[in-house]
């Protein structure tokens, strides 16, 4: 067994690259893999991972994890934020294994963390609060491109702490673990601890098989010579919680899905200004958060700098915001008017950011 302990994903991620490259294995051309694989980490709400060369895109992690709460398949709403999300669809419109419709719609009824929740809710000591991801009856199958890696997780309170247990079949370190398991994962375990008024515990990840694909090989070498002394939550910076209301968790999502439908048609101030008075309506701060995250992120892509920016200084000063940052820096390049300049420069003295 490989065992990888660390204290945060930053920590985690560091060694996890430095296992896998002096004890990984190239079984299959391209592909440098570890196996089995046990990750730990004690501080789960710190999930944002902000280091240089990494180069990942946070606002793609916060979207997925969203439509995954919102128990969704569709790829209309998340090909925006991930555009390389068709490569994994049979039929270019869904994804026959998305968790969160596995999660909230199994089979189109049961939904799976309400059990969960109500197992631990009267029972807190149970060990039966599980999820289950994987349908045998169509997923032992070698032709569709989209067969979940992430399998079954469980939940279990232990003093006043919620754990989190992931187990997956494979995993790749960039894309999967660091790029949107953890963060998705970790962020539906504070969720479920809040509505159950205890602590957040620890998260652990198993995974038959994880693997470095030859695409990230010279980015390992990269984050390794430039790996960072202090990770922005040694730098106190405040973290977003997840507060989304159990009693108000569908109406939220059904709200914050209406309000993004809107985003893509935003032209102008007044455009910003009226689905801002939308935003500020949702009782989440995580959710209205988001929201702007996310605003930013569409505003950005289509070009209007002058919105972005003002959209932009509505986000609070958060590790989401930290996170954000670094990738509308890294595509300004240095090109960018100097007013952006000024908003996206901010954190650069925690020297966290390396392009």
């Amino acid at each position: 067994m490989n065992v990888i302990e660390g204290n945060n994903i930053t920590d985690t991620f560091y060694k996890a690259i430095n296992m896998m490259e002096k004890k990984g294995i190239k079984t299959v051309p391209g592909v440098l893999e570890l196996s089995p694989v046990l990750i730990r980490i004690k501080n789960p709400t710190e999930r944002c991972l902000v280091i240089p060369n990494r180069n990942n895109n946070g606002i793609q992690s916060i979207a997925e994890t969203i439509w995954v709460l919102g128990g969704r398949e569709d790829l209309k709403y998340l090909k925006k934020y991930l555009p390389r999300a068709e490569q994994f669809s049979d039929d270019g419109r869904t994804w026959r294994g998305a968790y969160g419709k596995r999660i909230f719609r199994w089979h189109s009824e049961i939904n799976q963390i309400k059990n969960v929740v109500s197992i631990l809710r009267n029972n807190k000591y149970s060990t039966r609060g599980v999820i289950v991801l994987i349908d045998p009856s169509r997923d032992i199958s070698l032709h569709h491109k989209d067969v979940p890696c992430n399998n079954w997780i469980q939940f279990s309170i232990r003093e006043n702490k919620l754990n989190m247990y992931v187990t997956l079949r494979a995993n790749d370190l960039f894309w999967g673990f660091s790029g949107i398991n953890f963060f998705e994962w970790s962020v539906l375990q504070e969720m479920v601890a809040y509505w159950l008024g205890v602590e957040v515990g620890e998260y652990y990840h198993f995974v038959g098989y994880m693997s470095i694909f030859k695409r990230h090989f010279q980015t390992c070498k990269k984050i390794k010579e430039n790996k960072i002394e202090k990770d922005i939550y040694q730098h106190k910076i405040p973290k977003i919680t997840v507060d989304i209301k159990e009693e108000i968790f569908e109406i939220e999502l059904k709200h914050f899905f209406k309000i993004e439908e809107r985003f893509e048609n935003i032209s102008n101030v007044e455009d910003i200004e009226l689905v801002s008075i939308e935003i500020k309506k949702l009782e989440s701060n995580f959710l209205k958060q988001s929201a702007y995250i996310m605003l930013s992120y569409i505003l950005f892509e289509n070009g209007y700098m002058n919105l972005f920016k003002m959209t932009f200084e509505l986000i609070e000063e958060s590790d989401f915001k930290v996170m954000v940052t670094s990738y509308f820096q890294r595509k300004c390049d240095n090109n960018a008017e100097e007013d952006i300049e000024i908003v996206l420069n901010k954190y650069k003295e925690l020297e966290i950011y390396n392009y």
